[in-house]
């Protein structure tokens, strides 16, 4: 799936480069970039986003975190990314890359272990997702974005469910799960690394 995902995206890049001849300024921009959200459920968010031409970008990201309290029975661990295809429309994304309304669709793998008060979830293996996603991003410095959007898809992957008891971990239920829905909401700040001239998201800047 995620190799049909990024075979797309190389045709979605040779297009989107063909067909911005006229365009006044074609370089790539490269933000770096997290999701604030996660960032506040203490599970470390990175991402890097590359726009082609001006109507469309690659976009990367990752999590990781792994904490727990084993004598309160608590465990968080969670890791994984996705890649994701965006498409930029309106009349923003002329004058600063990475702005303004964006559709996409994306592709994920991620694996984790929840425990909360004596009963845990854990995906043993990668659970993978594919779907779509709609945002906005718009500036609030020279070279900061903030970028809001929300993703929706399938996801799919075994499923262990257990208790903790006597010192061990007792498996209570296990199988496949799947779901179709909600699967992302991101408050991100994006960052264009750079001085000056150099990789600054505004076309006319300088000029």
């Amino acid at each position: 799936m995620l190799a049909a995902l990024m075979a797309a995206i190389c045709s979605i890049s040779i297009n989107a480069t063909d067909v911005s001849t006229d365009c006044d300024d074609c370089r790539f921009r490269v933000a770096l970039k997290t999701n604030l959200l996660h960032d506040a459920l203490l599970t470390p968010d990175i991402g890097i986003e590359l726009s082609i031409a001006k109507r469309w970008s690659i976009s990367a990201e990752g999590v990781w975190a792994w904490w727990s309290n084993d004598s309160r029975h608590r465990y968080w661990r969670v890791y994984g990314g996705w890649i994701e295809a965006r498409r930029w429309l309106g009349n923003k994304t002329d004058n600063r890359a990475l702005t303004g309304h964006h559709v996409g669709i994306y592709g994920s793998a991620l694996s984790y272990d929840f425990e909360f008060g004596g009963k845990g979830w854990q995906s043993p293996s990668l659970t993978y997702g594919i779907g779509a996603s709609y945002g906005y991003s718009f500036r609030i410095a020279p070279r900061l974005n903030l970028d809001l959007s929300l993703r929706a898809g399938y996801s799919a992957g075994k499923l262990i469910k257990y208790r903790p008891q006597c010192g061990t971990y007792v498996c209570y239920e296990h199988g496949w799960h799947r779901y179709f829905g909600l699967t992302g909401v991101e408050v991100t700040l994006v960052w264009f690394p750079g001085k000056r001239k150099a990789n600054h998201p505004e076309y006319s800047y300088g000029l």
